[in-house]
C-alpha cells in the first residue's frame, strides 16, 4: 500500500512539473509580438563601459542617419533595455537573449550584431553604421 502512495505522489509530482513547464513556455511566446516592423533592441546591464555606450550611441546614429523617416513612421524601432530592470528581463526571455545584446528583429528574424557593435562602435563607427544599414536593408 505504501508503494502506492508513493508512486501515486511521484506521478502528481511529475505531472505538475510538466504543465508548470508547458504553462511557462506558453506564457514567453505569448510575450513575443510577431512583426513585420524592424525592431532594434540593445540589452545592457545597469553599469556599462564607454564600449557598451559607443554601441548604443552609435546604434541611434546610424538608425537616425539612413532611416530616420521610417522611425517617424513607426516602421523602424529602437528600444535600449536594461537587463536588470524587469522589462529588460521579460524582453530577454523572451527574445532568448541572455547577456549584452544588439538584435534586430522583423518577424521571426533575429539578426544579432553584438559582435560586429563592440568591434567597431569605437573604433570604426562609419564601418558599423554601413554594417546596420546592409543588414536593416536586407529585411526591408
Amino acid at each position: 500500500m505504501k508503494t502506492l502512495k508513493s508512486s501515486l505522489v511521484i506521478m502528481v509530482v511529475t505531472l505538475s512539473l510538466f504543465a508548470c513547464n508547458t504553462q511557462t513556455k506558453e506564457n514567453q511566446e505569448a510575450s513575443v509580438e510577431i512583426s513585420e516592423d524592424v525592431q532594434v533592441y540593445y540589452f545592457h546591464n545597469t553599469k556599462r563601459c564607454a564600449t557598451c555606450n559607443a554601441v548604443e550611441d552609435e546604434t541611434r546614429v546610424a538608425l537616425e542617419m539612413f532611416y530616420d523617416e521610417k522611425m517617424k513612421a513607426g516602421t523602424i524601432y529602437f528600444t535600449s533595455l536594461n537587463l536588470e530592470e524587469e522589462e529588460g528581463k521579460t524582453m530577454a526571455e523572451a527574445l532568448q537573449v541572455s547577456g549584452q545584446t544588439l538584435l534586430i528583429v522583423k518577424g521571426e528574424t533575429q539578426i544579432n550584431l553584438t559582435n560586429e557593435g563592440f568591434m567597431n562602435a569605437r573604433t570604426n563607427p562609419t564601418k558599423f553604421h554601413e554594417i546596420i544599414k546592409t543588414q536593416i536593408d536586407n529585411l526591408l
